[in-house]
């Protein structure tokens, strides 16, 4: 049997071994107060990262709400401007196109007619000139411009003629 180690020696040997644990212990809480102090500083350069894109943030913000508001008072002035040009445009090409738009040649001929003959017919019947009226009238027909009313004269040809009977029967 060999001797085995004295009660020293295993002492000494589980000191040693205490020391290198404890080296060790000591060493990996060396280490972790490293990282402890390395990740404090990261979250701190983070925060402050945070914080700048925060008021960064918030600037923005506010420099899109001034410019909405900006925005939204030009674009109810140019809608008010482009509203009321557009209504002044419609009643401009309104009026062009009631005075420039093609007339009928029956409308345009009878209105003609009637400007140079009625009130010279109502006088001329007024005063029995019943002759003059139908001379006038058969004149009338023949001038081309009043083609286009021809029956219109012809009608207002019988109607005189109807009126000089009835006062002729008289």
């Amino acid at each position: 049997m060999e001797p085995g180690p004295t009660n020293n020696e295993n002492l000494e040997r589980l000191i040693a071994e205490q020391k290198k644990r404890i080296e060790a212990l000591e060493r990996n809480i060396t280490e972790a107060d490293r990282t402890v102090q390395q990740y404090k500083d990261e979250w701190s350069a983070l925060y402050d990262q945070h914080k700048e894109l925060r008021e960064m943030n918030t600037r923005l913000e506010h420099d899109y709400e001034s410019l909405r508001l900006q925005k939204g008072g030009f674009g109810f002035k140019m809608l008010m401007i482009s509203g009321f040009a557009g209504t002044v445009v419609a009643v401009l090409l309104c009026f062009a196109y009631i005075k420039l738009k093609p007339k009928e040649t029956h409308l345009v001929a009878f209105r003609q007619f009637q400007r140079e003959n009625l009130f010279n017919y109502e006088l001329a019947i007024s005063r029995g000139q019943f002759d003059d009226v139908e001379k006038s009238l058969d004149l009338n027909l023949e001038r081309p411009e009043y083609q286009a009313i021809y029956p219109e004269i012809e009608f207002t040809r019988n109607i005189v003629e109807a009126a000089k009977r009835r006062c002729a029967g008289k």
